[in-house]
């Protein structure tokens, strides 16, 4: 699948804050007699200009995935880090890897925007595989849906839940938020991510932030997405409902603080 694959070892360092140079996301070390290896912190590095879409400001595309697992407990060298290094015309394009458990075993998969210098965005999932004899993890690419298809088209993950209620994990992304505003679900089946639902005038990013926005709640049970309107003045709720996705505005966007207010359960 990839022409280079570089694998490393070392002990956890200090989480690298984020800059043009790197970015990178912490999780959560793994209970006592949990699956190894368990991945505790992904990071991005080797900034790149040979996708030049610069749709998230300052922060450039990436060529590198570093991801630090939990392999062992009260052992000599507890934790081991793997990476993986892209050959164009492949880059990374995120605001950063997130530790989300997409299977439902209760380790956490990589969740990672993938951009192709021709055919721009799609979303993937990467796990960590088991290995023997103390080597490194390897990266295996778990799923990933079809690349939009154009050049400098983008796509924006936001959070992960069970949308439908049928007890299966969707991923919930904006696909191009600058120009279609589609709100996907996707959920995997085998080695794809498959659309399970969409809804359009939504959206989550304006060109030039270095942030999404917007997230997920769940409130009295129902899992619902917190998502900017498609010109950006109100703040809405997506939810499923009668087999399908509806909205209701939540209140006007005027800034930051209105995030913080839809996210949280009413009352």
């Amino acid at each position: 699948m990839f022409s280079r694959i570089l694998l490393a070892f070392w002990v956890l360092a200090s989480p690298v804050l984020a800059s043009p140079e790197s970015v990178s996301v912490q999780g959560q070390p793994a209970a006592a007699g949990e699956a190894r290896p368990w991945p505790i912190l992904a990071e991005l590095s080797g900034p790149t200009d040979r996708y030049p879409h610069n749709v998230l400001g300052r922060l450039p595309a990436f060529t590198t995935l570093t991801v630090t697992a939990q392999v062992c407990t009260g052992c000599a060298s507890p934790q081991v880090a793997a990476e993986l290094t892209l050959p164009a015309p492949l880059v990374f394009e995120d605001v950063a890897p997130r530790l989300w458990d997409i299977t439902g075993d209760g380790r956490p998969e990589i969740v990672l925007v993938q951009s192709h210098e021709q055919l721009g965005a799609r979303l993937t999932v990467w796990e960590l595989r088991d290995t023997v004899d103390g080597a490194a993890p390897l990266f295996r690419m778990l799923a990933a849906t079809d690349f939009i298809g154009t050049r400098f088209r983008w796509l924006a993950p936001f959070g992960f839940g069970d949308f439908t209620g049928d007890g299966r994990v969707e991923i919930a992304y904006v696909e191009t938020p600058h120009l279609g505003r589609t709100l996907r679900l996707v959920g995997l089946e085998g080695d794809s991510l498959v659309q399970r639902a969409a809804l359009s005038g939504v959206t989550n990013h304006r060109i030039g932030e270095e942030t999404i926005a917007g997230g997920v709640r769940v409130c009295a049970g129902r899992t619902e997405a917190v998502l900017a309107s498609g010109d950006w003045r109100q703040i809405v709720a997506v939810g499923w409902e009668d087999g399908g996705l509806t909205s209701r505005a939540l209140g006007p966007l005027t800034g930051p603080q209105d995030w913080d207010r839809a996210l949280a359960c009413p009352g």
